[in-house]
């Protein structure tokens, strides 16, 4: 797969998130929140945030996977 094509899977897969799950991946990935600030944040438990975590982590990774 082609950087470009990687590229738009990602994103593909990342603009087909809940809004919420986006959120909470950014909140920790981009802004640097430990998972009880993220979830603090976002009004869940830590737990809720790795759940999170684990399931955009995975829907981006089979986004590399799947045939174009």
């Amino acid at each position: 797969m082609t950087r470009d094509r990687q590229f738009e899977a990602r994103w593909r897969a990342w603009k087909a998130l809940p809004d919420r799950d986006r959120a909470i991946f950014a909140s920790v990935r981009i802004d640097g929140l430990n998972y009880d600030e993220a979830a603090s944040r976002q009004g869940c438990t830590a737990n809720d945030v790795e759940q999170v975590i684990v399931r955009v982590l995975i829907a981006l990774t089979d986004a590399d996977e799947a045939p174009p």
